[in-house]
């Protein structure tokens, strides 16, 4: 391409082309979930699915400490149990004194081999990686997003170069603008014979005021007395449809990664208050999540007249709040079946059952400030929570059944807690 060649193209598609959004980089965990997702591209769902295999991967890389730990709170729980009935006395003994309940309780803990801690420190892993990968999903969510409108920004200048003349003796009617310098212009006989069949086929099916058909066809005379602005009208207005159509054709090809049933768009919350195709401010919003920034008011032309025939993308809901209340229902339901196996530690851990009632408040907080993170990011990070919170309830009731069964053999065997201290425990007073 020669030097004509360039700034034809440049000169023409700054003019009637849209800029794209400067993009962002991924740390090293974007980039893994960024190449999980590529492995589905192409597949309906894609997003989904990769939102699926990207959250068991996770799930299964700390098991071992997912395991450690439930092991650890099953067995404790099952040690609190069987120390109840001291426990219970040493309640109605201090209950006036919780200073002095919790240090007979340490005691006994001691002489029992009980370690309140033992299942922290796992927990205290899990929580930092589920932290980490939150905030680089989160990112990634948002980096997709923009990556999609510069996919739209592609197609809609793609469109446009291809009116654009690349050689001074190129004989295409289609490339009827023509660069030179930093100037362009019109090649009008390229033009009409380009445009006049469109307009001829756009205007068969017209109907007058009565419902008489009435088609139109090109008036090229006419066209040539316009004087220049109104001549440049028509261009404009001939060369923004067809960009448009070309967002809209990239759009129907491309969407069926983001979609998964009744969700229209993956990287926005499953909520009626969202749409398939957000307004400029909620784009703008997502961006400034993703880069630290919003986009600048004056971009919010721009970003208009790329989704300018996505009117109806833009008018219909993203989804109806399935997945959120599903997020929170599931997390409601894990929360219950951790409360119920550590029930005696609950009630035992303080000397006025206040641990319990604390644990109670958790249960029922927990589920909400997850489900506000579903409601405020995308649906995928919803579909994270959904699998996450199945995995684990798997794995609990699974593990929280077989240290059971290990507890009781052990204890009918005379290996495990009986329930009466050890004849090296020392004796509470």
């Amino acid at each position: 391409m020669n030097i004509f060649d360039t700034l034809a193209i440049s000169s023409i598609v700054n003019s009637f082309g849209v800029d794209p959004i400067s993009s962002i980089d991924l740390n090293w965990i974007g980039k893994i979930i960024s190449w999980i997702f590529d492995l589905f591209t192409g597949f309906y769902g894609a997003i989904a699915l990769g939102v699926i295999v990207f959250t068991l991967c996770l799930k299964t890389l700390v098991l071992p400490l997912d395991i450690y730990s439930r092991v650890k709170t099953k067995k404790q729980s099952l040690m609190m149990e069987r120390m109840r009935p001291q426990m219970e006395k040493l309640q109605k003994q201090y209950a006036n004194d919780k200073n002095m309940y919790q240090q007979k309780v340490m005691e006994l803990q001691r002489a029992n081999g009980f370690n309140p801690l033992g299942a922290c420190l796992p927990m205290v892993v899990s929580l930092v990686i589920f932290m980490v990968v939150f905030s680089s999903f989160s990112t990634y969510a948002n980096y997709a997003t923009l990556a999609n409108y510069n996919e739209m920004v592609e197609a809609y200048n793609s469109s446009v170069s291809v009116y654009v003349q690349t050689d001074e003796n190129d004989s295409d009617n289609s490339h009827f603008l023509i660069g030179s310098d930093n100037s362009y212009r019109v090649n009008f006989d390229k033009f009409i014979a380009y445009y006049e069949p469109y307009y001829n086929e756009f205007h068969k099916n017209d109907v007058d005021d009565k419902g008489n058909a009435a088609p139109k066809t090109f008036d090229k005379e006419a066209f040539l007395d316009k004087n220049e602005n109104e001549k440049w009208e028509v261009v404009t207005e001939f060369v923004q449809l067809n960009a448009r159509e070309a967002v809209v054709k990239w759009y129907a090809e491309n969407k069926k990664a983001t979609e998964f049933g009744w969700i229209g768009n993956m990287w926005y919350p499953d909520s009626m208050l969202n749409k398939k195709v957000p307004d400029f401010k909620s784009f703008s919003d997502a961006v400034a999540r993703a880069m630290g920034s919003g986009v600048s008011a004056t971009y919010e032309d721009n970003y208009n007249e790329v989704t300018f025939n996505l009117v109806n993308e833009k008018n219909t809901f993203n989804g109806y709040f399935v997945l959120i209340v599903l997020a929170i229902g599931l997390m409601f339901l894990q929360q219950f079946i951790m409360m119920r196996s550590q029930k005696a530690a609950n009630e035992l851990s303080s000397v006025d059952g206040s641990a319990a009632k604390t644990n109670k408040w958790m249960m029922i907080m927990m589920p909400i400030i997850f489900g506000v993170f579903s409601f405020f990011y995308s649906a995928a990070f919803s579909v994270y929570m959904i699998v996450n919170t199945l995995y684990g309830l798997i794995s609990t009731l699974i593990i929280n059944k077989i240290v059971a069964i290990r507890f009781e053999k052990k204890d009918n065997g005379g290996s495990g807690y009986s329930g009466r201290p050890s004849n090296k425990a020392k004796r509470l007073k």
